[in-house]
């Protein structure tokens, strides 16, 4: 929301950090088909989260009908409703997609992608368009690059088949996927680099840790979220071999190969489910398939309304989605009552609530700061005068608290 602020404002496509202004940051992961359209929108109605959400809004409801064609393309109609019926009932669909982030709008393409690749009668024209759409969903957001080697797993069975025609239509695809993302990747580079050092945090929290998740805590899986994503792998597994040669095989490679890449990829990060969400996402329709063919009629409506109604709980009582109205109430108070404080605001959610006023710097998360350019982030003598906001800690005392769970603290005592 900051840089689709900023553009809106007509600052450019550009992170204000501290004193300075970082054009084309790739440490967002997200490209402008996410931040261009919420600039569009702040632009047009004024800055709030509402006014950011309403093309997250469009890009679940672009999602949803995209899915409900794709299963009823590769199944039946009533399985496309059981599909569609679990997706919107899905609170990490509805609650990941609403904030300004890229999985759902990634998901979006990727699907739509995946829906155009399903014709058995191809030509280059289609290839070309699938082609964007994959390249548009790793544009969207970054992770979605696991598209690149999964086109290259249907690539491999393509070519150990000896299918002339599917391999220059995937090694088509391919190249425009590629093509349509790298001269986004050069851009980005052309201020700073860095994306491999961020990918060795993301894969691992810390460089050389490995796998996070399958080097011990284990634990985490336990929860109720996991265990159902548990559920719905054993069942879409299920789903998939039985659909297995029902439809086109390099779609099916494909969605084999993205499942299990999204799969290792939550394994060997923080453990958290919007990682995981894509997988989900992709197992849902033949998760559906397997309890509609595998059950009889009346036990398969049983079971899918139960995930119907264990799932529905789920979101109606925001397990999926915090309910605090913390950052707005801090934000409320640093512009009520601190308009002539030079401060140092390092929560994104409060920063992005607040009036431009030039006594407030942004600057990020102590951990995501500490994968930034130095230069971005190096504090001057002045800067070393200035409060910070940031959020409160079990030893915090004597400092001033807003919102509840955030702390002002104030300037080092030598400061004039």
């Amino acid at each position: 929301m900051i840089i689709a602020r900023q553009v809106a404002d007509g600052e450019g496509y550009t992170l204000p950090l501290l004193q300075n202004k970082w054009a084309y940051p790739y440490i967002l992961a997200i490209g402008p088909t996410l931040i261009l359209p919420v600039a569009l929108s702040i632009k047009l109605l004024g800055f709030s989260v509402a006014a950011a959400r309403i093309p997250m809004v469009l890009y679940i409801a672009a999602t949803t009908v995209v899915s409900y064609l794709f299963v009823q393309k590769i199944t039946d109609r009533r399985t496309a409703q059981w599909s569609t019926a679990l997706l919107l009932s899905l609170s990490t669909f509805i609650n990941t997609g609403k904030p300004v982030m890229g999985e759902i709008p990634g998901f979006f393409f990727l699907l739509l992608g995946l829906f155009l690749l399903l014709k058995k009668e191809r030509s280059h024209k289609r290839d070309i368009v699938i082609g964007l759409c994959f390249g548009l969903s790793v544009l969207t957001k970054l992770t979605f690059g696991l598209i690149y080697p999964a086109i290259g797993v249907a690539w491999f069975v393509a070519a150990f088949r000896r299918e002339k025609t599917e391999m220059l239509s995937l090694t088509l695809i391919g190249c425009v996927a590629a093509l349509v993302f790298a001269p986004w990747r050069l851009l980005e580079m052309t201020s700073f680099t860095g994306l491999s050092k961020d990918f060795a945090f993301l894969f691992s929290g810390e460089e050389g840790e490995g796998f996070q998740l399958l080097g011990g805590n284990l634990n985490l899986l336990l929860r109720p979220q996991y265990l159902y994503f548990g559920v719905m792998l054993l069942l879409g597994t299920v789903g998939l071999w039985l659909k297995s040669g029902k439809f086109s095989r390099s779609v099916w490679l494909i969605i084999v190969t993205l499942i299990a890449g999204f799969t290792l990829y939550f394994l060997s990060s923080f453990g958290w489910y919007r990682h995981l969400l894509p997988a989900h996402l992709l197992l849902i329709p033949f998760a559906t398939t397997a309890v509609l063919i595998a059950l009889p009629r009346s036990l398969a409506t049983v079971l899918l309304l139960f995930f119907l109604c264990g799932q529905g709980y789920w979101q109606w009582d925001h397990r999926g989605s915090s309910r605090s109205t913390a950052s707005a109430e801090a934000a409320e108070y640093v512009t009520e009552n601190m308009q002539d404080a030079d401060l140092i605001v390092q929560i994104a959610s409060i920063y992005v609530r607040l009036d431009r006023n030039p006594h407030w710097l942004f600057l990020t998360n102590p951990i995501l700061t500490s994968r930034l350019p130095e230069e971005l982030v190096t504090f001057t003598d002045e800067l070393q005068c200035h409060g910070l906001i940031r959020g409160k800690r079990k030893r915090d005392e004597d400092v001033l608290t807003i919102g509840k769970r955030y702390v002002v603290i104030p300037p080092p005592e030598d400061c004039s």
